[in-house]
């Protein structure tokens, strides 16, 4: 295995998965590959007109804030390879729905081992919210090292 990917989301629990992959990583002496999905950035970008007499404060420099949005993800991801050790970290931004987004990145870049989260939430929350993890370890064609972070 010399291609990990880790996933992270903008939770606490980041540190663990982030850690925990590292770890492998190194073990291996792989290469490391941080990312993070934005859900639909193109949806801020959608310049409504007031309705219902609210006005949007999306409405003004949508596109403005999608830039941000994406900036905000990559700085996440720069100061996150910081933390775990610098050095050669690659670290990509994706957009779309989550589990499509990484699993599409893994596939296309060829990576040997995918490190991702799970929260751990109830049955029902995993119903009406759906599970990137549950998706994920249904969908990946890659080996997957799921990282429990769920905090008692």
């Amino acid at each position: 295995m010399k291609r990990i990917c880790i996933a992270l989301d903008y939770n606490p629990s980041a540190e663990k998965v982030g850690k925990t992959g590292y770890a492998y990583a190194k073990a291996l002496d792989a290469e490391i590959f941080l990312i993070h999905v934005i859900s639909d950035a193109s949806y801020y970008a959608i310049d409504y007109s007031p309705f219902l007499g609210y006005e949007s404060p999306f409405n003004t420099g949508s596109l403005k804030l999608v830039k941000e949005l994406m900036q905000g993800a990559n700085n996440f991801l720069i100061d996150s390879a910081e933390h775990l050790g610098g050095g050669n970290i690659k670290t990509a931004v994706l957009e779309g729905e989550t589990d499509v987004a990484i699993l599409e990145y893994v596939e296309k870049n060829k990576m040997d081992l995918l490190v991702i989260g799970t929260h751990s939430h109830s049955s029902f929350e995993n119903v009406l919210m759906g599970n990137t993890a549950v998706k994920i370890v249904k969908h990946t064609k890659t080996p997957l090292l799921v990282v429990p972070t769920k905090v008692e």
